[in-house]
């Protein structure tokens, strides 16, 4: 997978961005914000610019990983990567959506089916516990947030990162923070059912 332009240069894959951010209420969402009521969110790069692009380095060997945030954003990709499997045929490609982070009802399964990696970074549920309840509202953020017990059972692919230099490089510091999912004044996990074992933290 990927292409050596010299022995300095290797060029394994290539990056897009579907959508924004939680906390600049630019994630693509199917609902609107609850502290925004008019705005779902932003669509950073057309769909069928992510098709193309997504179809024409697939066929010249390179990995794709595209950003995805909000529920609608991960749909739309996933939709995407199911496509160009369809037209390009079957292989071990690891199509990639970084961050992963809120996913509708199902939408784990959908990573599981597709072989997807979710490439998401655990020290960010630090930033998004306090404030994804007051955008999204307390039931839509318990539902979606940061899945990564879901997306487990459901045999997805999940690798774990920091996101440096936006948080700490420190593994050790990923690996406690999708075990425990509290901040360090909090008494109890922010959606218990979603902590991971040690042994499948150190595996992603």
């Amino acid at each position: 997978m990927g292409h050596a332009w010299s022995e300095w240069i290797y060029l394994g894959g290539v990056k897009a961005f579907a959508d924004g951010s939680l906390g600049s209420n630019t994630a693509l969402f199917y609902e609107p914000y609850v502290d925004d009521p008019d705005n779902y969110g932003l669509q950073v790069t057309e769909p069928e610019a992510l098709l193309n692009m997504t179809l024409e380095s697939d066929l010249n060997g390179l990995q794709v990983a595209i950003h995805a945030i909000g529920d609608r954003a991960n749909d739309l990709i996933l939709d995407i990567y199911g496509s160009v499997a369809s037209t390009n045929g079957m292989r071990d490609r690891r199509f990639r959506i970084e961050h992963a982070q809120q996913l509708a009802s199902g939408t784990p399964g959908r990573f599981g089916k597709q072989r997807v990696v979710a490439s998401m970074q655990p020290d960010q549920l630090l930033d998004d516990a306090d404030s994804a309840s007051k955008k999204l509202g307390k039931d839509r953020a318990e539902k979606e947030s940061y899945l990564f017990q879901s997306l487990l059972e459901n045999n997805a692919l999940v690798a774990f990162g920091s996101d440096w230099p936006v948080e700490d490089i420190n593994p050790l510091s990923g690996i406690k923070t999708a075990m425990r999912r509290r901040l360090p004044t909090w008494e109890s996990a922010w959606i218990p059912s979603e902590c991971i074992s040690l042994d499948d933290a150190i595996k992603a």
